[in-house]
């Protein structure tokens, strides 16, 4: 493993950690994890790629193609907005 691919492991991880953070409530523990990303572009790479591996799993799991979930999603947030 490279140094590279270890970073972007990591911060998957770290995406990870925020996610769970979030979900008990740890806004605090949430946002120290978000900063110790080195900068924007490594938080957002690592929640890119930490989205691309859960919805494969969420394809694979299903039997639905990754363009149908992404879709579906995709009308959902939709409709979350229109509700706004």
């Amino acid at each position: 493993m490279t140094g590279d691919s270890a970073a972007l492991l990591a911060g998957m991880q770290r995406a990870l950690g925020i996610i769970a953070a979030r979900n008990h409530g740890d806004v605090a523990g949430a946002h120290a994890l978000a900063a110790e990303f080195p900068d924007d572009a490594a938080r957002a790479h690592a929640f890119l790629l930490l989205t691309e591996v859960s919805l494969t799993l969420v394809s694979s799991g299903s039997g639905r193609p990754v363009q149908d979930v992404v879709r579906d999603l995709s009308l959902r947030i939709a409709a979350l907005a229109a509700a706004d």
